[in-house]
């Protein structure tokens, strides 16, 4: 594991965009982000474990690529601005400066090292069972249509985000402490956007979905996070579509580009 103190920070807001199907059901309990980096030795294991963690279907979890280690010989091919300042904002919000590979966030709070399995899941029961804020998804004629309940919650409003994620990316790695490994990330987040603000009454919200077919194998999540007055706090509602766009779109992207 590689970890760092750091000192003052500037924080800027990340940006992202929209999402696909139909999904319902019961919320989640948890809603994971992992910040990993292809130049961190300890990661793999995490980038793995991530993806053991989405199939349970009580956690919603995304990999947050971030640049803190491409000066040790290798830039990590998927790491975003976005990602790296939310890593650093999470550390400035729960005042301990913290940053270090592979972490995990659980619920916007909870600080956890990113392969350690039992006290990720200890992390994730700590919960009182599902997130508050129930978000249902749809796609509609080309538009991804969000419902956010009302809720009665010890927090009257949340903003609301879109996480655009590739599902499923494979990188081979020629430089760095993982030369010549070939690595697996699921649910990469490719782009933040916030979208709107709950106010803890119900409403929704549709958002178009063209400026998103560049990336084929596309899927979204939608997530109410809390925001303190340090930055980003408690995550209380989290949904999920996998592949914004059917096959045939798929393969139409690819005969184009």
């Amino acid at each position: 594991m590689i970890r760092v103190i750091f000192g003052a920070l500037t924080i800027v807001a990340a940006a992202i965009a929209a999402p696909a199907g139909a999904v319902a059901g019961d919320p989640p309990r948890a809603f994971v982000e992992l910040f990993t980096s292809q130049g961190c030795a300890s990661c793999p294991a995490a980038d793995a474990l991530l993806g053991d963690l989405e199939a349970d279907e009580g956690i919603l979890a995304v990999t947050m690529p971030v640049k803190l280690w491409d000066f040790l010989g290798w830039e990590d091919t998927l790491a975003t601005e976005g990602a790296t300042k939310r890593q650093m904002a999470y550390a400035v919000s729960r005042g301990d400066r913290d940053i270090y590979t592979p972490q995990m966030v659980v619920n916007g709070t909870d600080d956890v090292v990113g392969s350690d399995r039992p006290a990720i899941l200890r992390a994730v029961k700590s919960g009182d069972g599902a997130l508050p804020v129930r978000i249902d998804l749809e796609i509609r004629a080309g538009v991804l249509h969000v419902d956010v309940d009302a809720a009665d919650t010890t927090h009257d409003k949340a903003n609301l985000w879109v996480f655009i994620v590739d599902e499923k990316v494979s990188v081979p790695i020629r430089g760095g402490e993982n030369r010549g490994r070939k690595l697996t990330y699921h649910n990469v987040v490719r782009e933040m956007r916030p979208i709107g603000m709950w106010t803890g009454k119900a409403m929704s919200l549709d958002l178009p979905l063209s400026d998103l077919e560049k990336l084929p194998r596309a899927g979204c999540y939608v997530v109410a996070q809390v925001e303190t007055f340090k930055g980003p706090g408690p995550v209380i509602g989290a949904a999920k579509l996998s592949r914004i766009f059917p096959a045939r779109s798929v393969a139409r992207q690819r005969r184009t580009n």
